[in-house]
């Protein structure tokens, strides 16, 4: 299949054992292709597969922090650079007289407000999709779950926005979608968002903020930057399937950058064969999961022998690695 220029071949775990390695590598040269998945495949087959060369992933991960009792202990989970970073936001927000206002509960007016703004960045973007304009019906029809933290300068021109979605039952806010003026690219503002957005939260006694949720393949879709400042923001990817109704897990082999970054990332179960589906938690206790858990690693994709990994290091990895792919 090809999904936004990345041309995935999709196999049946057997079917993946059976062809080895070379097998494999020769079917992706004569169709270009540049990942090759198993999807949902059963645990006992897990460590074959890592042996195959593939790496067996959650499908989708949600990126969790907790909201503290305050501003402070929120501050803390970060690095010490993004520390000074969003007071910096902070502070640079008031000096230009930004007004940051919670919109709750959503109105059709704000969220087109949003739109704007989202899908003016999703243009810039190598593959960028404006997923946002597919929530309008669900926000229509439930508008106390969701609410707009925005920014915008005394004359009312809007320069950053975040969508949230507020999930009661699992007492998490999700920040869904995060919009900014192509002139704020620096992140200034989002930071100074976030941390409204986590005040907000707080404030409605959600014991969770996410950052929203990602493939696992940091390199295609999304940026693989973005792993290294979410990270960084002090939140932590927990497997999606974990927390709601979700896509299954897979097994990847990234066998070519063909349709991805140099270097891409992937991120991985460090424990396998016996991540069965049926061991997923309850979601009603999804709340009260350690977000370090199940653990992760990651492994870095490139061209490159010598390709940095100190960039991509996070306290909650287990491992991180290279790979060295072809172009």
């Amino acid at each position: 299949m090809e999904d936004h220029g990345l041309r995935i071949a999709l196999l049946g775990a057997e079917e993946a054992l059976e062809s080895g390695t070379s097998g494999l590598l020769a079917l992706s040269e004569q169709q270009g292709v540049g990942v090759l998945r198993v999807v949902d495949p059963p645990a006992a087959l897990h460590a074959d597969l890592e042996r195959a060369g593939f790496l067996v992933t959650p499908s989708w991960v949600t990126w969790l922090a907790p909201v503290g009792t305050e501003d402070d202990a929120f501050l803390a989970a970060m690095t010490s650079g993004e520390r000074s970073n969003v007071r910096r936001a902070l502070r640079e927000t008031a000096k230009r007289s930004l007004q940051i206002t919670v919109h709750a509960p959503m109105t059709m007016a704000v969220f087109d407000d949003f739109l704007g703004l989202y899908e003016a960045q999703v243009a810039t973007m190598r593959n960028g999709s404006s997923y946002a304009a597919s929530w309008r019906d669900e926000i229509a029809a439930d508008p106390d779950l969701y609410y707009v933290v925005a920014a915008r300068d005394p004359h009312g021109e809007l320069f950053g926005v975040c969508l949230c979605w507020d999930q009661p039952e699992l007492s998490i806010t999700r920040i869904a979608f995060t919009a900014q003026a192509a002139a704020e690219r620096q992140g200034r503002v989002v930071r100074a968002l976030y941390m409204t957005a986590t005040a907000e939260a707080r404030g409605r006694g959600r014991e969770w903020i996410s950052l929203g949720s990602d493939p696992t393949l940091y390199g295609h879709i999304t940026e693989p930057g973005l792993f290294g400042f979410k990270a960084r923001l002090g939140f932590r990817p927990v497997p999606t399937r974990f927390l709601q109704p979700a896509d299954p897990d897979q097994a990847d082999a990234v066998v070519s950058l063909r349709g991805l970054t140099d270097p891409t990332l992937l991120l991985s179960y460090a424990e396998t064969g016996h991540l069965d589906r049926a061991a997923a938690p309850d979601p009603a206790v999804a709340s009260r999961l350690p977000v370090a858990e199940p653990p992760l690693r990651l492994t870095v994709l490139s061209t490159l022998a010598d390709a940095d990994l100190a960039s991509h290091r996070a306290g909650f990895l287990t491992s991180i690695n290279a790979r060295t792919i072809s172009g």
